[in-house]
């Protein structure tokens, strides 16, 4: 350990004798000059958001005759910090989702969120590490359509060394335990059983900037993943993703990365293997500061509650348009599209013989919404759901919800 101490030491003087203002001054800047309340050395801006208000007219997603009901979701939230002189920065966050319906109280949840990150600033070296928690209800992707409680906690710490005024080099492990109760159950199947697991990883991170708004990057991630009651199911991944990074401030605003994925079974009888294409790219831009335009892209693999298809390739893509409509007025319209595209599993004579399955889901929404206050936003919207699988009609399902959603910064 004093080994790794001193060689840590060593590389972390030279970077940070390169410095001349700490990374964290321009942080901690923007929270003192943002920040709606400031109390001593806390500072604060807590919201309340209302997700949903109104009526969801299939609220298990049931092919054939659907169930109605009236909802809403309330969900307060605050964001806190405590910064330390120019070198440290403690950020916290404290939210909870209070979902109710009316007549199918099983369906009501609490579902609180905590996360803790601490910062610490040396020059050109930046420590941080970060914990959270969530505990929740909400379905985790459009193949499950039971609301199950489940936990993830996810712990990440690391360091990112600035080399020089253009380049830098981030480093961070990370490990995500995802457990459900052990009563949750969807099409006969415990997902506890099947889905609960513990994945650990490293990412590498190298940055150039190339203007004070803009930066490319290459980026290097390895995990493993292990399933507590399935091990047949345990894996190791990796990933290169060159991207492109751009501050809000900047004409494009977002991330886009493109790149490989390797992934291998740890029992090669179990599952299939996978080798090609991932994406993670959310951009927007605005023209002529009134029309917001959003596109979103997303391909990866995640597993399935299905035994004999443990996981699919998840090609989500999905575009928004935003216009304002006078100073506090405006119009939203999106489009999304989510395609699972399911793998077989393998045993020792070879692919198991499972029905082909590919299932597709739809969403389609617009609201018209009023500004209130710097942060706010009262609307009023549809939004059209529908899904179609290629195992026949028991999986497919509309659903139709229209209310409002609010949202107000205190």
């Amino acid at each position: 350990m004093l080994r790794i101490f001193a060689l840590f030491v060593a590389l972390a003087v030279p970077v940070a004798s390169l410095a001349q203002t700490p990374r964290g001054s321009i942080e901690i800047d923007d929270v003192r000059g943002n920040a709606r309340f400031h109390a001593g050395p806390l500072y604060a801006t807590p919201m309340l958001l209302l997700k949903e208000f109104g009526i969801d007219s299939n609220v298990f997603n049931e092919t054939g005759e659907q169930k109605s009901d009236f909802t809403f979701t309330l969900a307060p939230k605050a964001d806190i910090w405590v910064p330390v002189a120019r070198r440290a920065l403690l950020k916290g966050m404290v939210a909870t989702d209070l979902v109710w319906y009316r007549e199918y109280d099983a369906e009501r949840s609490v579902d609180p969120q905590l996360s803790l990150r601490g910062e610490f600033y040396l020059n050109r070296v930046t420590l941080f590490a970060e914990r959270s928690y969530l505990s929740t209800r909400e379905r985790p992707n459009f193949e499950i359509d039971s609301r199950s409680r489940r936990v993830e906690d996810t712990l990440t710490a690391g360091a990112e060394f600035t080399l020089t005024p253009t380049m830098s080099l981030e480093v961070a492990g990370h490990r995500l335990d995802t457990r459900y109760d052990s009563g949750a159950e969807f099409d006969g199947t415990s997902l506890q059983r099947i889905l609960d697991r513990e994945r650990s990883g490293l990412q590498l991170t190298a940055r150039r900037r190339l203007t004070a708004l803009t930066s490319v990057s290459v980026r290097y991630e390895t995990f493993l993943d292990r399933f507590t009651y399935s091990p047949m199911r345990d894996s190791h991944s990796y990933g290169v993703l060159p991207g492109v990074e751009f501050q809000p401030r900047a004409l494009i605003n977002g991330s886009a990365y493109v790149g490989y994925r390797e992934f291998t079974p740890e029992v090669t009888t179990a599952l299939p293997e996978f080798r090609g294409l991932v994406a993670q790219l959310g951009l927007s831009y605005t023209l002529l500061g009134a029309t917001t335009f959003g596109v979103a892209y997303n391909r990866d693999l995640s597993y399935s509650y299905l035994e004999l298809q443990p996981f699919f390739v998840d090609n989500s893509i999905g575009v928004s348009i935003r216009r304002a409509l006078g100073s506090r007025f405006d119009a939203l319209v999106s489009a999304d599209r989510h395609k699972y595209e399911y793998r077989d599993a393998i045993t020792d004579g070879g692919i198991v013989a499972a029905a082909p399955r590919t299932d597709m889901t739809w969403n389609v929404a617009g609201s018209v919404g009023y500004r209130l206050g710097r942060d706010g936003r009262v609307a009023f919207g549809v939004s059209y759901w529908q899904r179609e699988s290629t195992t026949g009609p028991l999986r497919d399902y509309d659903n139709l919800r229209v209310g409002s959603t609010i949202s107000y910064g205190f």
